[in-house]
């Protein structure tokens, strides 16, 4: 079974949800794109390109050439087949031609972006960039994969860096909740046969980077976690069908799950009834 860090993460945080991710008709149905998301896609693509060689030579790299990246990313340009229909599709969803309203969400990407090129060395050449890894995990039983943003080398090392378009982490957190890095240290390092000298976290919102060295006695705690994890969805599946299987895990995140309507339990944890909408305060005089 091929898993990526981010549908483990899902798993970890609610079985259900991983679910009904797993189900393209579902998935389809329900899932719905958001301003937040999109940004971060775009962003991700502008990047890739910046640090191509081939599309940007590092002599040329300024912050005019990587907004330039980030207009044909939005438009999807030079996307093309499902995912550059995905994109302007997105698009056309999420701004519906209001103009103003996508105006603030380029500026807030071109945000991100300006703090980027103030911070960090616009002339590395990087290993590979935003491209897909995997390995055989778990003695063969798994493969674990995963599209990593950066991978630099550093010596006879590498450097696995992560962009990340929200709110910034400690070091402390990132070590001890963030599976995603782990698994691109485990995946990279297995792959290239080369030691990871340091993980990082590039958080654009803050023009911040986290990072550390992530020691072995670490990684052999995020692999025994992802595997655990891994053994786990495998249970599930193996499940008779019923109420019980990938059973919920009502949480902070269900405000935002595009999965509400389906999971009873999600909605009674926000005090929404069955309907979806929260029940009136006790004695409030209603308007009808």
């Amino acid at each position: 079974m091929k898993s990526f860090p981010t549908a483990l993460e899902t798993f970890r945080n609610c079985p259900r949800k991983y679910a009904f991710d797993q189900d393209p008709e579902i998935k389809k149905a329900y899932r719905k794109p958001t301003v937040e998301t999109f940004v971060g896609s775009c962003v991700h693509d502008a990047l890739e390109r910046f640090f191509n060689p081939y599309l940007t030579p590092p002599a040329k790299r300024t912050y005019e050439v990587l907004v330039q990246h980030l207009r044909d990313a939005w438009s999807a340009k030079d996307l093309r087949g499902k995912w550059g229909a995905q994109r302007r599709d997105e698009r056309k969803v999420l701004f519906a031609g209001d103009r103003e309203k996508e105006a603030a969400a380029g500026e807030r990407a071109k945000h991100l972006l300006w703090g980027f090129v103030q911070t960090q060395d616009l002339k590395a050449v990087p290993y590979t960039s935003e491209s897909f890894h995997e390995i055989p995990f778990g003695g063969g039983r798994h493969v674990l994969a995963g599209k990593v943003d950066r991978v630099d080398r550093e010596g006879d090392a590498l450097k696995v860096v992560d962009y990340k378009t929200g709110k910034p982490k400690t070091v402390d957190q990132v070590r001890a909740d963030d599976l995603q890095l782990a698994a691109y240290a485990l995946i990279v390092g297995r792959k290239f046969r080369a030691p990871v000298s340091r993980c990082s976290l590039i958080f654009l919102q803050d023009s911040r980077e986290v990072g550390f060295e992530p020691d072995a006695e670490w990684l052999a705690a995020k692999e025994e976690a992802l595997l655990g994890i891994l053994d786990a969805i495998e249970e599930e599946r193996a499940r008779p069908d019923g109420p019980g299987k990938f059973p919920p895990t009502p949480n902070a995140l269900c405000a935002w799950c595009d999965y509400r309507p389906l999971c009873p339990e999600g909605r009674a944890s926000l005090g929404e009834d069955a309907d979806g909408a929260a029940p009136a305060p006790a004695g409030e005089e209603l308007p009808f």
